[in-house]
């Protein structure tokens, strides 16, 4: 299996596209951060299940019960980590203006 050589640092992100669709390469942990972040969503959505609950009255938590609020901070962290997950995102390659407009 024959790999791709690795550019000098200098040549990063100058490899004749201009500078609007350049972009450095991505790191090496990136691809793992990603990974990680998309599991940390799912066990968010699980946490988010109110499965734990017993028979003792809910507790207050903003003036939502604590099972809604632990629902809605599950979602809000769900969104942020995604976020992140999404600046991770390897594109193989850049749409541009210019090409996008061509038929």
């Amino acid at each position: 299996m024959k790999t791709k050589p690795r550019k000098p640092a200098v040549e990063i992100g100058n490899d004749g596209r201009g500078g609007a669709g350049a972009r450095p390469e991505r790191p090496r942990w990136a691809r793992p951060l990603r990974r990680v972040l998309l599991c940390l969503i799912g066990l968010l959505f699980v946490a988010s299940i109110p499965w734990y609950r017993g028979d003792a009255p809910p507790a207050r938590i903003f003036g939502l019960p604590d099972w809604v609020a632990v629902a809605v901070l599950c979602y809000a962290a769900a969104a942020i980590l995604n976020a992140a997950a999404w600046l991770l995102t390897e594109f193989s390659e850049p749409i541009d203006a210019d090409e996008a407009r061509r038929p």
